[in-house]
């Protein structure tokens, strides 16, 4: 059994390539490189600290803007250029020290789009961590209605909560306008024509064409999604197709008639449990904290945060119930187990930077326990979970769609094609993706930045083949082998060295398939309950 501290070494029998950092590229440029990762590690450190207790509920006021002021250096002009001079006097053959300045590039670029929006994304943090709405003759915090409207049973009701959600997020849709404006200009500041351009280049993403392949995935999954969600909105959320609203879908997403077979008292040592079978000892973990406290302006979206990687990683969820907290937890704790075997012999920026389709595609695979029948069974006794699993791959399907739906939306959107008729086209959309009717609130709230619906939709892809693979080889209970778990280790251990596609290659999975997707996507649909 793996034992001991996470994070020092990979275990023998390592399948990827050795991970070190080549020798200095000349005396100045090391020089910058040195000074620029300590900073970019202490960085990081500060900021994940700031927003763990801020999301956690431990503060109401998110000290970004401060910690990004006092950390302006690294986000300036000069500093992308001296970055770009390091990349330009390093030789091409030194792939390794070559990916990680690009990897710095990348960021401080980012960071310059950022310190344009600072304020701006201030004042929004902090106004929804304090807004308050009524409901049920008292006040809630804006976040906590979100749970609220998940466990709303009444059609009508759903409907009355998010109009009052709607109009926290309308309040504010003047900050969100203006901040979109000043991304562009940010970009343009840096020699890109717009913000799409400035990705394109930073990440190395063909966004266009991942939109593409997004459109793709829509056209092939629609006809079967639309008819599996209709028996779903009628038989849990009390709607036909036609009256579906967004309102209805966190509703439809808790699945309250199963929330028997997900304990809440269960969560912790049924991750211990399945860990174990993996050879990974949680209880030995020590730099991983899991936070399931509820707290009134905690989130209320799971979430994990790196904040020394792999020496302290938080894990943080605000339950609601049922196998919703199953799945976020699992998700998160796929995020906190690759941070925590991250190999600290790595540079900083391939411990904290990188593509997050990566770590996200960890998360998945173990979120997407809950679609094993097996782990069901032998972990939580719920073995007749035919009709469970079939909700949870239409669920899954949608969350995929919706995703697809936004990726195309945001490249429209930041290549400047939407000029006047954003809200309008966010909802057309999401309303086409989704099946139910979606209005134009959301459009700027909805929106995530450095195009993370791509990550997403990749991480999609590698989870579903790296899942594929594990069954072949280990067999259909892959989290039951030692051996499985070494080659998750072996992986993790290369913290975000690797894009998604080269990792996929480097495992011997194949090419990111969005058609393999669809079509595994579509599986559980066919089969009856």
């Amino acid at each position: 059994m793996v034992s001991g501290k996470p994070g020092l070494r990979a275990p023998a029998g390592n399948r990827l390539p050795p991970q070190s950092l080549s020798g200095p590229s000349g005396k100045e440029e090391q020089s910058v490189l040195t000074e620029y990762r300590q900073r970019f590690s202490d960085f990081h450190t500060e900021l994940g600290r700031e927003e763990y207790l801020f999301r956690a509920g431990h503060k109401t006021q998110f000290e970004k803007a401060r910690i990004l002021s006092d950390y302006s250096d690294l986000f300036a002009r000069s500093k992308v250029a001296e970055l770009h001079a390091a990349l330009e006097a390093t030789a091409p053959y030194r792939e390794t020290e070559r990916s990680a300045i690009q990897l710095l590039i990348a960021f401080a670029s980012r960071g310059f789009l950022q310190s344009r929006v600072r304020e701006l994304s201030q004042e929004i943090s902090t106004y929804e961590a304090q807004a308050t709405l009524r409901w049920d003759g008292q006040e809630i915090g804006f976040h906590q209605s979100a749970i609220a409207l998940a466990n709303e049973a009444s059609p009508a009701r759903r409907r009355e909560l998010y109009a009052r959600r709607a109009e926290v997020i309308k309040a504010i849709q003047d900050l969100r306008a203006e901040r979109l404006v000043r991304l562009q200009e940010a970009a343009r500041e840096l020699g890109y024509e717009n913000y799409l351009a400035a990705y394109r280049k930073l990440h190395g993403l063909d966004y266009e064409e991942l939109a593409a392949r997004s459109s793709s995935l829509l056209a092939h999954t629609e006809s079967q999604y639309v008819s599996a969600l209709a028996q779903l909105l009628a038989q849990d959320a009390q709607v036909s197709l036609e009256q579906a609203t967004q309102a209805d879908l966190p509703y439809l997403r808790r699945l309250t008639q199963f929330d028997q077979f997900f304990p809440r008292e269960w969560l912790r040592g049924i991750y211990r449990e399945t860990l174990a079978g993996l050879g990974i000892k949680t209880d030995k973990q020590e730099q991983i904290e899991i936070d399931d406290e509820p707290r009134p302006q905690k989130d209320s979206r799971a979430f994990c945060i790196p904040i020394r990687i792999p020496d302290e990683i938080k894990l943080v969820i605000n339950p609601v119930g049922g196998q919703l907290d199953y799945q976020a937890f699992f998700h998160e704790a796929g995020h906190a187990q690759h941070f925590a075997w991250t190999s600290r012999h790595l540079s900083p920026e391939f411990q904290f930077a990188g593509d997050y389709a990566v770590t996200e595609s960890y998360a998945f695979l173990f979120n997407y326990l809950l679609l094993e029948a097996p782990w069901l069974a032998e972990m939580l006794h719920f073995s007749e979970s035919g009709s469970f699993l079939k909700r949870l791959a239409v669920h899954k399907l949608m969350m995929v769609r919706r995703y697809a739906a936004k990726l195309i939306y945001e490249v429209q959107l930041y290549a400047g094609k939407l000029a006047g008729t954003a809200s309008k086209r966010y909802a057309e959309l999401l309303s086409d993706a989704l099946r139910v009717r979606y209005d134009e609130t959301e459009h700027l709230a909805d929106l995530d930045d450095g195009f993370y619906a791509a990550n997403y939709l990749r991480a999609w892809a590698l989870e579903q083949q790296l899942r594929d693979y594990l069954k072949s080889k280990y067999g259909s209970r892959w989290w039951t082998s030692r051996k499985a778990g070494e080659l998750l280790i072996d992986s993790w251990n290369t913290g975000h060295r690797y894009q998604a596609e080269e990792l996929a290659r480097l495992l011997g999975l194949g090419e990111l398939s969005f058609d393999w997707l669809a079509s595994e996507l579509l599986q559980p649909l066919k089969s009856e309950n």
